[in-house]
C-alpha cells in the first residue's frame, strides 16, 4: 500500500513538474467547456515553490551567490496581488472571448482534436508575442509592464513579479482575442495558462541553453537577454514558449558571453515598496514632455518608452550606457525580521489559495476583506524592507483591524485557517511588532 502511495505521489509530482515545461498530453488537456478546465496555475504553485527553494540553495551553496531575500519577496508579493485582483476581471474576459467565438468564428474546430490543440498553442503564443512587444513599445503599456523588469535579480521568483494592472485589466487577453475567430474557448483557457507557466522556468540562470531546441522554443539564455539592461539586450526576445516569432519579426538576440548581463531597468528604482513599484513610472513618463505642446502630451503615452521629442518612435538605444554601472540594492534587516516577514508571506499564500478556490461562492464583502488583508500584509512587508516610517503604524493597524474583523464577523468559515488560527496569527504578529518597537535601538528606528 505504501509503495503504491509513493508511486502515485511520484507520478503526480512528475506530471506537475512536466506541466511547467509544456509537457502535456492533448488528450488529457482538452475539454468540451471552460468550466471543466482545471486551474493549472494554482495547482502548480507548490511545485514552483519547491523549485524556487532548490534554486536558492544551489545559488547560495553551489555558486556562492548572495540571495536577495527582499527582492524575491517583492517579486512574489507582486505576483500574489496581480493574480488576486485578476479574479475580478477573469470571468468577464473569458465570457467576451466565448461571445466572439460564438458569433464571429470563421471556422468550426473540434475541441478534442490534437490539431486544434496544436494550432491553439501556436496562436496563443503569437498573441502573447504581440502583447509583450506592445508592452515594450507603447509608453502607457510599458508604465504597467516595467514592474516585471524592476528586479535586479534573475531567478525563478522574478517570474512572479507581475503588474497589478495587467491582472486587473487582463491586458494579455486583448491580444488573445483574435484567436476567438477559430479557437474554442476551452482550448484557449488551457493554453493561455500553459504559455504563462512555461515562462516560470526560463527565469533562471541555472538551466541555460537548450541547443537545437532553441531554434523553436524559448530558453533561459534568451530570456536573460530580455531582462538585461545592457544596450544590446533592449527590445529583444518577446516570445512566450516559442522563439520563432522573434526570429521571424526581427527581435531575436542571443546571449553574449563577452559581457556581464545587468538586470533591471535603465533608471533602476532602489526600493521594495510594492505599491510604489506599480505607479512610479507614470509621472516619469509624463515628465519627459512637461511644458511641451498638447500633441507631445498625448504622444508620450503612445510612443516607445525611450522616445523623447526629436527622436524616432522607439527612441535611440545608442543614448543609453552599453553596460549600466550600479550596485544591487539589498535591505539591511536582521535575520529575525526576515523570519517574521517570511511568516507573514506564508499566511498570505494560504489566504490567496483559499481566495482563488472559493472566490465564486464568496460574498463581495468577504472578498474585499480578504483582499484587503492580503494587500495590507504584503505592503507592510515591503515597507519593512525599505525601513519606512510607515511600516510600524501600518503593521499595528493591519493586525488590529484584522483582529477586530475576525471577532465581529466570526471569521471565514470556509477558509483553511480557522478563526482561532487567524486570531492567533494576528495577535502574535501584533505582540511581536509592539515588542520589537519597544526594544529596537533608536538609531535603527531612524534608519
Amino acid at each position: 500500500m505504501a509503495n503504491v502511495s509513493l508511486a502515485g505521489l511520484a507520478s503526480e509530482a512528475a506530471m506537475q513538474y512536466g506541466r511547467l515545461f509544456y509537457l502535456i498530453s492533448p488528450k488529457d488537456s482538452s475539454f468540451p467547456g471552460t468550466d471543466q478546465v482545471p486551474d493549472y496555475v494554482q495547482q502548480a504553485m507548490p511545485y514552483m515553490v519547491t523549485l524556487i527553494l532548490l534554486e536558492a540553495l544551489v545559488n547560495i551553496f553551489g555558486r556562492g551567490k548572495r540571495h536577495n531575500i527582499a527582492d524575491s519577496v517583492t517579486s512574489i508579493s507582486c505576483g500574489l496581488v496581480m493574480t488576486m485582483v485578476g479574479l475580478f476581471s477573469k470571468a468577464a474576459c473569458l465570457n467576451l472571448y466565448a461571445w466572439v467565438h460564438t458569433h464571429y468564428r470563421v471556422v468550426d474546430l473540434a475541441w478534442d482534436s490534437p490539431y486544434t490543440w496544436l494550432l491553439t498553442a501556436v496562436l496563443v503564443d503569437l498573441g502573447y508575442y504581440w502583447f509583450h512587444r506592445a508592452s515594450h513599445e507603447v509608453g502607457v503599456l510599458w508604465a504597467v509592464h516595467q514592474v516585471h523588469h524592476s528586479s535586479e535579480e534573475f531567478n525563478l521568483t522574478t517570474a512572479f513579479r507581475q503588474p497589478v494592472f495587467q491582472g486587473l485589466f487582463q491586458l494579455t487577453h486583448w491580444f488573445y482575442l483574435p484567436a476567438a475567430l477559430a479557437v474554442p474557448p476551452s482550448q484557449f483557457l488551457v493554453h493561455s495558462q500553459f504559455v504563462f507557466l512555461f515562462q516560470f522556468w526560463i527565469h533562471s540562470e541555472l538551466i541555460g541553453d537548450l541547443g537545437p531546441l532553441g531554434l523553436i522554443f524559448n530558453t533561459s539564455t534568451y530570456h536573460q537577454v530580455h531582462h538585461g539592461s545592457n544596450r544590446y539586450c533592449l527590445d529583444k526576445n518577446y516570445g512566450g514558449f516559442l522563439s520563432v516569432w522573434d526570429r521571424i519579426f526581427g527581435t531575436f538576440q542571443d546571449l553574449r558571453k563577452d559581457e556581464e548581463t545587468v538586470y533591471g531597468l535603465i533608471d533602476q528604482p532602489q526600493f521594495f515598496n510594492i505599491i510604489k513599484h506599480q505607479f512610479f513610472y507614470f509621472p516619469l513618463l509624463q515628465s519627459k514632455v512637461s511644458g511641451g505642446p498638447w500633441w507631445q502630451q498625448v504622444a508620450v503615452w503612445l510612443l516607445g518608452p525611450g522616445w523623447f521629442p526629436g527622436l524616432p518612435r522607439l527612441g535611440d538605444n545608442n543614448l543609453v550606457p552599453a553596460i549600466p554601472e550600479r550596485e544591487i540594492h539589498y535591505t539591511s534587516l536582521p535575520l529575525l525580521s526576515h523570519l517574521y516577514l517570511g511568516i507573514q508571506l506564508g499566511f498570505c499564500f494560504l489566504l490567496h489559495d483559499d481566495l482563488s478556490r472559493l472566490y465564486p461562492a464568496m460574498t463581495q464583502g468577504l472578498v474585499m476583506a480578504v483582499m484587503a488583508m492580503v494587500l495590507l500584509t504584503l505592503t507592510s512587508i515591503s515597507l519593512h524592507y525599505d525601513h519606512s516610517r510607515l511600516a510600524l503604524p501600518l503593521e499595528v493597524f493591519r493586525c488590529s483591524a484584522g483582529i477586530a474583523g475576525v471577532v465581529v464577523s466570526g471569521g471565514w468559515a470556509s477558509s483553511s485557517l480557522s478563526s482561532p488560527a487567524l486570531l492567533a496569527w494576528l495577535a502574535t504578529s501584533l505582540a511581536t511588532t509592539l515588542a520589537a518597537s519597544i526594544f529596537t535601538n533608536p538609531k535603527e528606528k531612524a534608519a
